[in-house]
């Protein structure tokens, strides 16, 4: 007997179901769900190029530009087989109705779903090597030293990295089982700009600064992107996680800019020829400034209200969504307003923080 995961993966492949799957009378069970991975996977691999140019200007100034492309291929993917086709489908091994019309103010192109292809199989969670992803990265260095008692390094990265849905968790498998392609897009790890200046001074010999240490670290960053989910199964495919609002692709919705100082001050006291005790103390993120992680990206309804599309941390029509009522725009058969707490902080990376330590050498 054909279980439903392999019949839902045969459809998947070949567009058939086979003709020998038998769902079998009422009450017979079959499995509840099931977690598969494609047996004719291969083995992932990826494609690098690098260039990189340095040139000395000056006494002690050297600059650097590069590029770095990585492609992977290859990569897993996820999907639920267990959907019925928006058009439905009736053969010898399984019957499921045709999409029912969707609200008014469903997003055009937007396909919506019955539900189960098999009511009696459960999620149907299947892995295959379809996965692909690319980054871009350009790179700008400027490295000096001033004399032997300051070192000063500076680093800017312009980057895009791309994928189509390369994780193997619920929220991550493709919102319409049927047109994967649309699932290519921002990676969740693509920052576009990140700059990091780092600086190192050692007090001079022979004045009271001698043996004493500065060194800091300065890091901005532009926010990652985040997708915009519905929060509940509004497209009618039985996964209540994967649903996007009106016809945002995923990670569409850029979080909050990271700046952060970091700042060390130590001071060594020497006191056989090989033996030292070193002093420290770090502070982290010194100016304590509040630096968001991650963002609520769950907007509450299937459809943007009055327009208003939001695009960014704390822009206009993400502070609308805290003030807007059920008027305009806002779905009448989804919740009567967007969440709101939607763009607000979810998660925030560490406050300032001081650490005191003390190591020997010998």
């Amino acid at each position: 007997m054909i279980l439903p995961a392999q019949a839902a993966a045969t459809l998947v492949t070949t567009g058939e179901v086979p003709p020998e799957y038998i769902t079998g009378p009422a009450g017979t069970t079959v499995t509840a769900g099931a977690g598969m991975v494609d047996h004719f996977s291969r083995i992932p691999y990826s494609e690098q190029a690098n260039l990189q140019i340095d040139r000395e200007l000056g006494h002690g100034l050297v600059i650097s530009a590069g590029y770095l492309f990585v492609s992977a291929h290859k990569l897993v993917r996820a999907e639920n087989l267990n959907v019925c086709p928006q058009a439905g489908i009736t053969n010898l091994a399984t019957s499921c109705p045709a999409a029912g019309a969707p609200p008014p103010d469903w997003p055009a192109g937007k396909a919506n779903f019955s539900g189960a292809l098999y009511t009696n199989s459960g999620l149907l969670y299947y892995t295959d090597n379809s996965g692909n992803s690319v980054y871009h990265g350009g790179t700008v260095q400027a490295t000096q030293h001033f004399g032997q008692y300051l070192r000063f390094n500076a680093n800017y990265t312009f980057s895009k990295t791309l994928d189509d849905g390369t994780f193997t968790t619920f929220v991550s498998t493709p919102q319409d089982l049927y047109d994967r392609p649309i699932e290519r897009a921002n990676s969740n790890q693509d920052i576009r700009n990140r700059f990091i200046a780092n600086f190192t001074a050692d007090g001079p010999e022979k004045t009271l600064l001698r043996d004493f240490e500065l060194s800091s670290i300065i890091t901005a960053q532009s926010g990652r992107p985040f997708t915009m989910f519905v929060g509940f199964d509004a497209n009618g495919d039985t996964n209540p996680v994967t649903d996007r609002v009106g016809d945002a692709a995923r990670n569409t919705y850029w979080g909050d800019s990271l700046v952060a100082w970091d700042l060390r001050v130590s001071r060594a006291f020497k006191f056989r020829e090989h033996d030292k005790i070193e002093f420290a103390v770090d502070a982290f993120n010194a100016l304590n400034r509040a630096n968001v992680n991650e963002v609520t990206s769950v907007y509450g309804t299937y459809n943007f209200c009055n327009g208003q599309v939001p695009s960014h941390y704390k822009d206009a029509a993400s502070l609308a969504v805290e003030r807007v009522q059920n008027v305009g725009g806002c779905p009448a058969a989804g919740p009567p307003v967007p969440n709101p707490l939607f763009g607000g902080p979810r998660t925030m990376f560490n406050p300032r923080q001081l650490q005191f330590s003390l190591k020997y050498s010998f």
